[in-house]
């Protein structure tokens, strides 16, 4: 009986070949990474900041993909894909997806309040079933879970900066995301809304609250001079400070979960706490996640590219 469950096992593992991805913004590049997969078809706002990280250069076969930010039903079988990832935010795709007895995973991006570490590892545990990542994608988790113990234990006994990261801003609409409380709190800094999801922030709770050091996201196009620049954000503690920063991006945008999460961490740290982190060299820390787990040897083009990362890679329509 045994015998006979691994070598189902192994077979669908070994069927998987043709993925289509529907919803998932981030899965694309994680699958990229990790697998020869095809990608059949993936979300239009994948595939936009797949254009503007690592992936192009390393992992290109997802060019080829039919791109779909809403992809309908019909359109998807006759695809006749492998697999098809589905986030459960598009629950009716997915169920009718499996009423056609294709095979389906659904995903969830909220696991215990958007712990984007918690979320990615449902995710890879998930992928597990039809790709033989497990070794791989539990040292993943397990390098992570160090970097936020290392944090943790590093900042304690220290006071922790008021941090907000900006996830999208249009005019006066400033959103923080969801993912906004895990981020600011493994990474040894203060969330003044908690858990609470907050979708709109005002510039008088800012005002209020005057972090002392800000992030952007990329999903937005707003950069640190945009903000250095305009009057209303004179009298935060972050602008006065010159504590703006953008966010990097390797693999993909660090605000939702990514591979590169336990890299994402080291950076907020480090601009949270850098007299604590004076020592830690991101660079270094870039090119040997990438060389350790990928084998990937990044150059200096690479990491100019991660920490200067392009503005169009906020597109996606």
């Amino acid at each position: 009986m045994k015998k006979l469950l691994f070598l189902l096992l192994i077979t669908t593992i070994a069927n998987a070949k043709n993925i289509a991805i529907v919803g998932l913004w981030p899965l694309p590049p994680i699958v990229s990474l990790l697998s020869d997969a095809n990608l059949t078809l993936i979300p239009k706002a994948s595939y936009n900041a797949m254009q503007h990280s690592l992936i192009k250069k390393y992992r290109p076969g997802y060019q080829k993909s039919i791109l779909a930010n809403n992809p309908n039903l019909e359109e998807l079988i006759l695809l006749n894909a492998d697999l098809y990832i589905c986030g459960i935010s598009n629950i009716k795709i997915c169920q009718g997806l499996k009423a056609a007895n294709l095979n389906v995973i659904e995903l969830t991006t909220n696991i215990n309040s958007y712990n984007s570490k918690l979320t990615l590892a449902h995710w890879l545990k998930e992928l597990e079933k039809y790709f033989d990542i497990s070794k791989k994608s539990r040292s993943i988790i397990e390098y992570i879970s160090n970097i936020e113990n290392q944090i943790k234990t590093a900042t304690t006994n220290t006071k922790k900066p008021k941090a907000l990261i900006i996830h999208r801003i249009d005019k006066d609409n400033i959103t923080s995301g969801i993912f906004n409380d895990y981020l600011i709190t493994a990474s040894g800094a203060l969330n003044q809304w908690g858990k609470k999801q907050k979708t709109s922030i005002s510039m008088e709770e800012i005002f209020v609250y005057d972090p002392d050091i800000i992030y952007i996201s990329n999903f937005t196009q707003t950069t640190p001079d945009d903000i250095y620049s305009k009057k209303q954000w004179q009298s935060i503690n972050a602008v006065k400070n010159k504590r703006v920063y953008k966010l990097p991006m390797a693999s993909y945008r660090p605000f939702a979960p990514s591979l590169d999460l336990g890299l994402t961490l080291l950076f907020l740290a480090k601009h949270n706490h850098p007299d604590i982190f004076m020592n830690l060299n991101l660079k270094d820390e870039y090119e040997k996640f990438y060389k350790t787990f990928f084998d990937i040897s990044l150059d200096n083009q690479d990491i100019h590219m991660i920490f200067n990362p392009s503005i169009e890679a906020a597109i996606t329509n």
